[in-house]
């Protein structure tokens, strides 16, 4: 008995490890946490004392894990393949460890020394894991070969319990089969760890690529207003003339008129926002100039200082995703409106961008699943601006009433 509570409460402990290479938890959530590991704890070790039938183990296992995982924030087919994956490692781990010392035959209880090395392997493979394997810690994102990835662990665990429930007469094919499936399982974590990277990546250069879209957008509206600016300079003396004679017959209507006509002329159509922050100005310019470009009304209200304390790429995280989805959406529909706030007041910066809709929107829970042809590319947009909200201790509400997509951002300690 001391065998099993023993290896049972370290085996809950690397389950614990595993958990944390995939999710992170809410210092909130903490308590249900330990109440849910202790309930794992509790009943792997009264199954494992009491029940030997492998079908039970794995469906008993598989449960729990995947019970574990519904604490934590991500996406479903996530929580499946880290389910599948953690229990294969444990599967294949025990086999290696109890065909590789004793003849076991199915219905027997594994002796001690088996169950303590059936641990040890399982330690190790977490530390391979974490180590050198998943390099995207904590990432709430799932590649677009998830199926793929998914189906390999369930038809491995498949596979060894058809070999173990057929009671396989060699020890050394089992053996030999087990160690195989174990390496490939492991490289599965490798393989995830480097489409996630690589998915990432892609997101990131469509970021910069709009960046630098919105640069150049601005260069050409200041490029524009400064030639205006040389042409109005060279022809100041012809305009100060005109406007002395107005003057001297006291015709001031005349001198207004013509006053808004030099304004005018220096105006940029396309220079809908001028604070002073070159980051966001770029950005709105661009962003709104592509809105106003295919859809019927755009209206905008935007209200910041020259200054604010938000990295220019995590402002194109947030505002750059928001607006292209929205623009994009709202192409696509009847009314094709879009709106747009944003707002800085008392240390934090208000952001709102609501937009008209008429295809249906996919989501599971609170996630929501882009309906964009390109799925290997895009997908993540939203989740990565939840993810740099959640850097600035902001918060995020997302409503899809009525075919209006409206999503809310409020952003704190923005000096």
């Amino acid at each position: 008995m001391i065998t099993v509570l023993s290896t049972n409460l370290f085996r809950t402990f690397i389950l614990k490890r595993f958990m944390s290479i995939f999710f992170e938890i809410n210092i909130e959530e903490k308590g249900k946490e330990r109440i849910c590991y202790f309930v794992f704890f509790s009943l792997t070790v009264l199954v494992h004392s009491f029940f030997h039938f492998p079908v039970l183990n794995i469906i008993t296992n598989l449960l729990l894990i995947y019970f574990i995982t519904r604490l934590y924030v991500g996406v479903e087919k996530k929580k499946v393949l880290v389910t599948l994956l953690i229990y294969g490692i444990n599967m294949f781990c025990d086999i290696i460890a109890v065909y590789s010392f004793g003849n076991y035959m199915v219905g027997e209880e594994a002796n001690g020394m088996t169950v303590y090395i059936t641990t040890f392997l399982i330690l190790i493979c977490e530390f391979v894991v974490e180590r050198f394997l998943v390099k995207n810690k904590s990432k709430d994102f799932i590649p677009f070969h998830g199926n793929i990835l998914i189906a390999i662990p369930a038809i491995s665990i498949m596979i060894l319990l058809i070999l173990v429930m057929n009671n396989l007469n060699s020890r050394m094919i089992l053996i030999s089969v087990s160690v195989g499936i174990l390496l490939i399982n492991l490289l599965i974590f490798y393989l995830y760890g480097v489409l996630v990277d690589a998915y990432l990546k892609l997101e990131e250069r469509a970021l910069f690529e709009r960046q630098i879209a919105s640069y150049a957008n601005q260069l050409n509206i200041m490029t524009q207003t400064e030639e205006k600016v040389r042409i109005l300079k060279h022809d100041m003396k012809h305009h100060l003339n005109e406007l002395m004679i107005l003057a001297r017959h006291q015709n001031d209507d005349k001198v207004m008129d013509y006053i808004c006509d030099m304004q005018a002329y220096l105006e940029n159509p396309h220079e809908y926002i001028s604070s002073g922050n070159q980051e966001v100005d770029s950005l709105m310019n661009y962003m709104l100039n592509r809105a106003k470009t295919v859809l019927n009304h755009v209206n905008y209200e935007i209200n910041i200082p020259k200054e604010l304390a938000i990295r220019s790429f995590d402002l194109n995280v947030i505002v750059g995703n928001l607006l292209e989805n929205a623009i994009e959406s709202a192409e696509q529909s009847k009314e094709r409106w879009l709106e747009l706030f944003l707002n800085y007041e008392r240390g934090m910066l208000f952001i709102r961008v609501r937009n008209s809709y008429d295809n249906a929107i996919k989501r599971k829970g609170e996630i929501y699943i882009t309906t964009k042809k390109e799925k290997r590319i895009h997908g993540i947009g939203l989740q990565n601006v939840k993810n740099v909200v959640d850097t600035y201790k902001g918060d995020m509400q997302i409503s899809d009433k009525d075919n209006i997509f409206d999503v809310k951002i409020i952003l704190y300690a923005l000096l």
